[in-house]
Protein backbone atom coordinates (compact mmCIF):
# COMPACT_ATOMS: atom_id res chain seq x y z
CA UNK A 1 0.00 0.00 0.00
CA UNK A 2 1.54 3.29 -1.11
CA UNK A 3 -0.47 5.24 1.30
CA UNK A 4 -1.37 5.03 4.66
CA UNK A 5 -4.77 4.88 5.73
CA UNK A 6 -6.54 5.49 9.44
CA UNK A 7 -9.66 3.19 10.14
CA UNK A 8 -9.37 3.39 14.10
CA UNK A 9 -11.95 6.79 14.38
CA UNK A 10 -13.65 5.83 17.53
CA UNK A 11 -10.20 5.62 19.32
CA UNK A 12 -9.46 8.84 18.24
CA UNK A 13 -10.12 11.21 15.21
CA UNK A 14 -7.43 14.06 13.55
CA UNK A 15 -7.86 17.43 14.33
CA UNK A 16 -9.93 19.36 11.48
CA UNK A 17 -8.63 22.28 9.96
CA UNK A 18 -11.47 24.15 10.58
CA UNK A 19 -11.04 23.17 14.03
CA UNK A 20 -7.26 24.09 14.20
CA UNK A 21 -7.64 27.31 12.57
CA UNK A 22 -10.07 28.45 15.23
CA UNK A 23 -7.91 27.17 17.79
CA UNK A 24 -4.49 28.98 16.97
CA UNK A 25 -5.26 32.88 17.96
CA UNK A 26 -5.85 31.55 21.33
CA UNK A 27 -2.50 30.18 21.36
CA UNK A 28 -0.77 32.86 20.00
CA UNK A 29 -2.24 36.30 20.67
CA UNK A 30 -5.60 35.90 22.55
CA UNK A 31 -3.48 34.54 25.69
CA UNK A 32 -5.39 36.02 28.60
CA UNK A 33 -6.76 34.13 31.56
CA UNK A 34 -10.66 33.72 31.26
CA UNK A 35 -11.00 34.72 34.57
CA UNK A 36 -9.72 37.74 34.68
CA UNK A 37 -11.20 41.17 34.03
CA UNK A 38 -9.09 43.19 31.92
CA UNK A 39 -8.86 43.20 27.86
CA UNK A 40 -6.87 40.00 27.66
CA UNK A 41 -9.09 37.93 29.81
CA UNK A 42 -12.45 39.18 28.14
CA UNK A 43 -11.38 38.06 25.03
CA UNK A 44 -10.56 34.34 26.35
CA UNK A 45 -14.07 34.77 27.96
CA UNK A 46 -15.73 35.24 24.94
CA UNK A 47 -14.03 32.35 23.48
CA UNK A 48 -14.62 30.09 26.07
CA UNK A 49 -18.69 31.17 26.06
CA UNK A 50 -18.61 31.21 22.43
CA UNK A 51 -17.69 27.27 22.32
CA UNK A 52 -20.11 26.49 25.05
CA UNK A 53 -22.93 28.46 23.31
CA UNK A 54 -21.82 26.10 20.26
CA UNK A 55 -21.76 22.90 22.15
CA UNK A 56 -25.71 23.47 23.42
CA UNK A 57 -26.77 23.89 19.91
CA UNK A 58 -24.86 20.66 18.81
CA UNK A 59 -26.91 18.97 21.92
CA UNK A 60 -29.94 20.90 21.80
CA UNK A 61 -29.45 22.24 25.19
CA UNK A 62 -28.69 25.60 27.39
CA UNK A 63 -25.25 26.40 27.60
CA UNK A 64 -25.73 27.41 31.20
CA UNK A 65 -25.74 23.13 31.70
CA UNK A 66 -22.96 22.95 30.18
CA UNK A 67 -19.11 22.65 31.98
CA UNK A 68 -15.93 22.00 30.29
CA UNK A 69 -13.68 19.45 31.83
CA UNK A 70 -10.49 17.30 30.65
CA UNK A 71 -12.02 14.22 29.31
CA UNK A 72 -14.84 12.12 29.05
CA UNK A 73 -13.38 10.00 31.96
CA UNK A 74 -13.08 12.72 33.98
CA UNK A 75 -16.79 14.02 33.20
CA UNK A 76 -18.02 10.36 33.65
CA UNK A 77 -16.23 9.78 37.19
CA UNK A 78 -17.56 13.43 38.29
CA UNK A 79 -21.37 12.04 37.34
CA UNK A 80 -21.07 9.16 38.91
CA UNK A 81 -18.97 10.37 41.79
CA UNK A 82 -21.57 12.70 42.28
CA UNK A 83 -24.57 11.13 42.38
CA UNK A 84 -22.90 8.46 45.07
CA UNK A 85 -22.20 11.90 47.47
CA UNK A 86 -25.67 12.99 47.20
CA UNK A 87 -26.77 9.81 48.81
CA UNK A 88 -23.99 8.85 51.09
CA UNK A 89 -25.47 6.73 53.58
CA UNK A 90 -29.07 6.65 52.13
CA UNK A 91 -28.33 4.12 49.95
CA UNK A 92 -27.57 4.32 46.28
CA UNK A 93 -27.92 1.88 43.92
CA UNK A 94 -26.95 2.18 40.53
CA UNK A 95 -28.00 0.38 37.27
CA UNK A 96 -25.28 0.46 34.30
CA UNK A 97 -25.09 -2.08 31.26
CA UNK A 98 -22.38 -4.73 31.09
CA UNK A 99 -20.96 -2.89 28.28
CA UNK A 100 -19.81 0.70 29.58
CA UNK A 101 -16.42 2.09 28.84
CA UNK A 102 -13.98 1.38 31.49
CA UNK A 103 -14.03 4.82 33.16
CA UNK A 104 -17.89 4.16 33.94
CA UNK A 105 -17.39 0.68 34.89
CA UNK A 106 -13.96 0.94 36.84
CA UNK A 107 -15.37 4.03 38.77
CA UNK A 108 -18.88 2.15 40.16
CA UNK A 109 -16.41 -1.03 40.65
CA UNK A 110 -14.72 1.36 43.04
CA UNK A 111 -17.63 2.80 44.71
CA UNK A 112 -19.01 -0.13 45.19
CA UNK A 113 -15.52 -1.38 46.69
CA UNK A 114 -16.00 1.49 49.32
CA UNK A 115 -19.11 0.53 50.17
CA UNK A 116 -20.86 3.90 48.78
CA UNK A 117 -23.13 2.52 46.43
CA UNK A 118 -24.76 -1.08 44.88
CA UNK A 119 -24.28 -1.55 41.01
CA UNK A 120 -26.30 -3.99 39.09
CA UNK A 121 -24.88 -4.80 35.94
CA UNK A 122 -27.53 -5.35 32.46
CA UNK A 123 -26.83 -7.25 29.95
CA UNK A 124 -27.56 -6.99 26.46
CA UNK A 125 -29.09 -8.86 24.07
CA UNK A 126 -26.90 -10.83 21.42
CA UNK A 127 -27.22 -7.59 19.14
CA UNK A 128 -25.61 -5.73 21.84
CA UNK A 129 -28.79 -3.94 23.01
CA UNK A 130 -29.43 -3.12 26.35
CA UNK A 131 -33.43 -3.38 26.81
CA UNK A 132 -35.32 -1.05 29.38
CA UNK A 133 -37.48 -3.68 30.47
CA UNK A 134 -34.56 -5.51 31.55
CA UNK A 135 -33.67 -2.19 34.05
CA UNK A 136 -36.90 -2.15 35.22
CA UNK A 137 -36.43 -5.53 36.49
CA UNK A 138 -33.79 -4.44 38.50
CA UNK A 139 -35.47 -1.39 39.68
CA UNK A 140 -35.12 -1.05 43.76
CA UNK A 141 -36.60 1.39 46.50
CA UNK A 142 -33.01 3.00 46.51
CA UNK A 143 -32.44 3.33 42.51
CA UNK A 144 -31.05 6.62 42.46
CA UNK A 145 -29.33 6.53 38.86
CA UNK A 146 -29.16 4.52 35.10
CA UNK A 147 -26.42 4.68 33.51
CA UNK A 148 -26.41 3.30 29.75
CA UNK A 149 -24.08 4.39 26.89
CA UNK A 150 -25.61 5.94 23.91
CA UNK A 151 -23.15 4.31 21.63
CA UNK A 152 -20.94 1.33 22.11
CA UNK A 153 -16.88 2.31 21.32
CA UNK A 154 -16.10 -1.41 20.19
CA UNK A 155 -19.70 -2.44 18.38
CA UNK A 156 -21.15 0.85 17.56
CA UNK A 157 -24.48 0.01 18.59
CA UNK A 158 -26.40 2.21 19.44
CA UNK A 159 -28.95 2.11 22.84
CA UNK A 160 -32.34 3.26 22.83
CA UNK A 161 -31.67 6.13 25.81
CA UNK A 162 -34.96 7.68 24.67
CA UNK A 163 -37.12 4.77 26.03
CA UNK A 164 -34.64 3.95 29.21
CA UNK A 165 -35.15 7.73 30.18
CA UNK A 166 -38.67 7.18 29.86
CA UNK A 167 -39.10 4.52 31.64
CA UNK A 168 -36.91 5.41 34.58
CA UNK A 169 -38.41 8.91 34.63
CA UNK A 170 -41.78 7.42 35.64
CA UNK A 171 -39.70 5.78 38.65
CA UNK A 172 -38.21 9.01 39.81
CA UNK A 173 -34.89 7.90 39.26
CA UNK A 174 -32.58 10.24 37.17
CA UNK A 175 -30.58 8.85 33.53
CA UNK A 176 -27.34 9.62 33.07
CA UNK A 177 -25.22 8.34 29.41
CA UNK A 178 -21.91 8.22 28.18
CA UNK A 179 -22.74 9.49 25.11
CA UNK A 180 -18.67 9.96 23.50
CA UNK A 181 -18.61 7.95 20.99
CA UNK A 182 -22.36 8.86 19.43
CA UNK A 183 -22.01 12.97 19.94
CA UNK A 184 -20.66 14.20 16.39
CA UNK A 185 -21.32 10.85 14.51
CA UNK A 186 -25.41 10.51 14.97
CA UNK A 187 -27.93 13.94 15.73
CA UNK A 188 -27.84 13.88 19.86
CA UNK A 189 -30.29 15.99 21.20
CA UNK A 190 -30.83 16.16 24.76
CA UNK A 191 -33.52 17.19 25.54
CA UNK A 192 -35.40 14.78 23.33
CA UNK A 193 -33.29 12.05 24.87
CA UNK A 194 -34.42 12.91 28.78
CA UNK A 195 -31.42 12.46 29.80
CA UNK A 196 -30.01 13.92 33.12
CA UNK A 197 -26.95 14.00 33.05
CA UNK A 198 -24.33 13.01 29.89
CA UNK A 199 -20.93 13.35 28.97
CA UNK A 200 -18.53 14.27 25.76
CA UNK A 201 -15.06 14.71 24.57
CA UNK A 202 -13.73 16.68 21.98
CA UNK A 203 -11.03 14.17 20.16
CA UNK A 204 -14.23 11.98 19.21
CA UNK A 205 -15.45 14.71 16.86
CA UNK A 206 -11.92 15.91 15.33
CA UNK A 207 -11.30 18.08 18.10
CA UNK A 208 -8.21 17.81 20.31
CA UNK A 209 -7.23 15.44 22.78
CA UNK A 210 -7.43 16.96 26.56
CA UNK A 211 -10.97 18.11 26.50
CA UNK A 212 -14.40 17.28 27.57
CA UNK A 213 -17.65 18.55 29.14
CA UNK A 214 -20.50 17.32 31.09
CA UNK A 215 -23.90 18.27 30.99
CA UNK A 216 -25.90 18.19 34.26
CA UNK A 217 -30.03 19.65 33.73
CA UNK A 218 -29.87 20.54 37.75
CA UNK A 219 -25.93 21.91 38.37
CA UNK A 220 -27.24 21.25 42.43
CA UNK A 221 -26.52 17.22 41.71
CA UNK A 222 -22.62 17.92 41.15
CA UNK A 223 -19.97 17.63 43.76
CA UNK A 224 -16.84 18.81 42.10
CA UNK A 225 -13.89 16.56 42.11
CA UNK A 226 -11.70 19.28 41.30
CA UNK A 227 -11.46 21.93 44.59
CA UNK A 228 -9.42 25.12 43.95
CA UNK A 229 -10.88 28.63 42.09
CA UNK A 230 -14.77 29.19 40.92
CA UNK A 231 -14.33 28.33 37.87
CA UNK A 232 -16.67 26.53 35.58
CA UNK A 233 -19.67 27.94 37.45
CA UNK A 234 -17.91 26.65 40.52
CA UNK A 235 -18.06 22.78 39.42
CA UNK A 236 -14.48 22.32 38.06
CA UNK A 237 -11.58 24.03 39.15
CA UNK A 238 -8.95 24.95 37.15
CA UNK A 239 -7.66 27.13 35.05
CA UNK A 240 -9.54 26.96 31.76
CA UNK A 241 -7.66 26.02 28.61
CA UNK A 242 -9.01 28.15 26.34
CA UNK A 243 -7.88 27.06 22.94
CA UNK A 244 -9.02 23.68 23.73
CA UNK A 245 -12.58 24.67 24.75
CA UNK A 246 -12.19 26.66 21.61
CA UNK A 247 -11.72 24.36 19.55
CA UNK A 248 -14.19 21.85 21.01
CA UNK A 249 -16.65 24.33 19.93
CA UNK A 250 -15.38 24.88 16.72
CA UNK A 251 -15.54 21.21 16.03
CA UNK A 252 -19.39 21.01 17.56
CA UNK A 253 -19.94 23.74 15.35
CA UNK A 254 -18.69 21.86 11.77
CA UNK A 255 -20.18 18.88 13.34
CA UNK A 256 -23.38 20.49 13.19
CA UNK A 257 -22.91 21.50 9.78
CA UNK A 258 -21.82 18.79 7.62
CA UNK A 259 -23.47 15.43 9.86
CA UNK A 260 -26.12 14.07 7.63
CA UNK A 261 -23.98 14.42 4.36
CA UNK A 262 -21.01 12.65 5.96
CA UNK A 263 -22.57 9.72 7.69
CA UNK A 264 -24.72 8.86 4.68
CA UNK A 265 -20.93 8.26 3.26
CA UNK A 266 -19.56 6.62 6.04
CA UNK A 267 -22.68 4.06 6.07
CA UNK A 268 -21.81 3.45 1.98
CA UNK A 269 -18.37 2.44 2.85
CA UNK A 270 -18.72 0.08 6.23
CA UNK A 271 -21.24 -1.67 4.60
CA UNK A 272 -19.17 -2.17 1.53
CA UNK A 273 -16.36 -2.91 3.62
CA UNK A 274 -18.42 -5.62 5.46
CA UNK A 275 -19.61 -6.95 2.02
CA UNK A 276 -16.48 -7.64 0.96
CA UNK A 277 -15.24 -9.44 4.28
CA UNK A 278 -18.31 -10.91 4.18
CA UNK A 279 -18.41 -12.59 1.13
CA UNK A 280 -14.84 -14.20 1.40
CA UNK A 281 -15.31 -15.03 5.20
CA UNK A 282 -19.19 -15.84 5.59
CA UNK A 283 -18.57 -17.64 8.73
CA UNK A 284 -17.24 -14.24 9.92
CA UNK A 285 -20.01 -12.52 12.96
CA UNK A 286 -20.68 -9.12 12.33
CA UNK A 287 -20.91 -7.63 16.00
CA UNK A 288 -24.42 -5.75 16.25
CA UNK A 289 -25.48 -6.40 12.83
CA UNK A 290 -29.17 -6.29 13.35
CA UNK A 291 -28.84 -3.21 15.69
CA UNK A 292 -28.71 0.29 14.91
CA UNK A 293 -25.59 1.14 14.66
CA UNK A 294 -22.89 4.28 14.26
CA UNK A 295 -22.74 5.26 10.62
CA UNK A 296 -18.78 4.36 10.57
CA UNK A 297 -18.21 1.46 13.02
CA UNK A 298 -17.69 -2.25 12.07
CA UNK A 299 -16.86 -4.78 14.91
CA UNK A 300 -16.27 -8.25 13.16
CA UNK A 301 -15.06 -11.32 14.35
CA UNK A 302 -12.94 -13.94 11.79
CA UNK A 303 -13.17 -17.33 13.49
CA UNK A 304 -9.57 -18.85 13.80
CA UNK A 305 -7.33 -15.72 14.49
CA UNK A 306 -5.84 -13.71 16.79
CA UNK A 307 -7.44 -10.13 16.36
CA UNK A 308 -4.86 -8.40 18.11
CA UNK A 309 -2.23 -10.31 15.64
CA UNK A 310 -4.00 -8.92 12.63
CA UNK A 311 -4.42 -5.47 13.95
CA UNK A 312 -0.25 -5.67 14.15
CA UNK A 313 -0.25 -6.74 10.59
CA UNK A 314 -2.09 -4.09 9.38
CA UNK A 315 -0.27 -2.01 11.30
CA UNK A 316 2.86 -3.19 9.10
CA UNK A 317 1.05 -2.77 6.02
CA UNK A 318 -0.08 0.90 6.84
CA UNK A 319 -3.38 0.58 7.97
CA UNK A 320 -4.68 1.70 11.15
CA UNK A 321 -7.23 -0.26 13.15
CA UNK A 322 -8.14 -1.93 16.33
CA UNK A 323 -9.15 -5.15 18.57
CA UNK A 324 -12.04 -5.70 20.00
CA UNK A 325 -10.17 -7.29 22.85
CA UNK A 326 -10.40 -3.74 24.71
CA UNK A 327 -8.22 -2.12 27.85
CA UNK A 328 -6.73 -5.46 28.47
CA UNK A 329 -2.42 -5.66 28.31
CA UNK A 330 -3.18 -9.46 28.37
CA UNK A 331 -4.52 -10.24 24.45
CA UNK A 332 -5.72 -13.89 25.59
CA UNK A 333 -8.77 -12.03 27.83
CA UNK A 334 -11.76 -11.19 24.95
CA UNK A 335 -13.51 -8.26 24.77
CA UNK A 336 -15.94 -8.02 27.82
CA UNK A 337 -18.52 -6.47 25.86
CA UNK A 338 -18.28 -9.13 23.25
CA UNK A 339 -18.66 -11.54 26.07
CA UNK A 340 -21.17 -9.95 27.60
CA UNK A 341 -23.70 -10.11 23.78
CA UNK A 342 -23.00 -13.69 24.61
CA UNK A 343 -20.07 -14.56 21.89
CA UNK A 344 -17.92 -17.00 22.66
CA UNK A 345 -14.87 -16.35 23.93
CA UNK A 346 -12.42 -17.92 21.01
CA UNK A 347 -14.81 -16.05 18.44
CA UNK A 348 -14.14 -13.22 20.02
CA UNK A 349 -10.53 -13.34 20.31
CA UNK A 350 -10.65 -12.73 16.40
CA UNK A 351 -12.48 -9.71 16.77
CA UNK A 352 -11.26 -6.36 15.12
CA UNK A 353 -12.91 -3.04 14.56
CA UNK A 354 -12.50 -0.62 11.64
CA UNK A 355 -14.45 2.81 12.61
CA UNK A 356 -13.94 4.88 9.55
CA UNK A 357 -14.54 9.01 9.52
CA UNK A 358 -13.26 11.61 7.60
CA UNK A 359 -9.72 10.85 6.44
CA UNK A 360 -11.38 8.08 4.93
CA UNK A 361 -12.33 7.38 0.87
CA UNK A 362 -14.53 5.29 -0.99
CA UNK A 363 -11.58 4.76 -2.88
CA UNK A 364 -9.29 2.65 0.01
CA UNK A 365 -12.12 0.18 1.10
CA UNK A 366 -10.98 -2.45 -1.66
CA UNK A 367 -7.45 -2.11 -0.80
CA UNK A 368 -8.22 -2.24 2.92
CA UNK A 369 -10.60 -5.45 2.59
CA UNK A 370 -8.24 -7.53 0.31
CA UNK A 371 -5.16 -6.72 2.90
CA UNK A 372 -7.11 -8.27 5.49
CA UNK A 373 -8.40 -10.93 3.96
CA UNK A 374 -4.92 -11.83 2.51
CA UNK A 375 -3.35 -11.37 6.35
CA UNK A 376 -6.24 -13.32 8.29
CA UNK A 377 -5.43 -16.46 5.49
CA UNK A 378 -1.82 -16.00 6.08
CA UNK A 379 -2.41 -15.72 9.84
CA UNK A 380 -4.82 -19.52 9.42
CA UNK A 381 -1.57 -20.92 7.20
CA UNK A 382 0.54 -19.97 9.95
CA UNK A 383 -0.42 -19.59 13.10
CA UNK A 384 1.08 -17.53 15.81
CA UNK A 385 3.11 -20.10 18.31
CA UNK A 386 2.61 -17.91 21.59
CA UNK A 387 0.22 -14.66 22.32
CA UNK A 388 2.12 -11.34 22.38
CA UNK A 389 1.24 -9.48 25.22
CA UNK A 390 0.98 -5.71 24.60
CA UNK A 391 -0.37 -2.63 26.23
CA UNK A 392 -3.08 -1.75 23.74
CA UNK A 393 -4.52 1.04 26.06
CA UNK A 394 -5.88 2.44 23.03
CA UNK A 395 -7.59 -0.35 21.92
CA UNK A 396 -10.67 0.80 25.62
CA UNK A 397 -11.47 3.93 23.13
Amino acid sequence: MTKKVYMDHNATTPVDPEVLEAMLPYLKDCYGNASSVHEWGKEARYGVEKARMQLGELLGVSESTLTFTSCGSESNNTILRSVASRFAGQGCHIIASAIEHPCIYRCLEDLENQAEVEVSWIEPDGNGVIHPDRIAEEIRMDTRLVSIMLANNETGVIQPIQKIAQMAHEKGIKVHSDTVQGVGKIPVDLEELGVDFATFSAHKLYGPKGIGAFYARDRSWITPMILGGGQENRLRAGTESVPMIVAFGAAAEKSKRVHQEEAELLVAMRDDLEKRLLESIPEALVCGKEAARLPGTLCVCFPGIMGTYLVLDMAEEGIAISSGSACSANQSKPSHVLIAMGIDSELARGAVRLSLGRANSPEQIEEVANTALRLIQNQKEHPPEEETELDLLSLCD
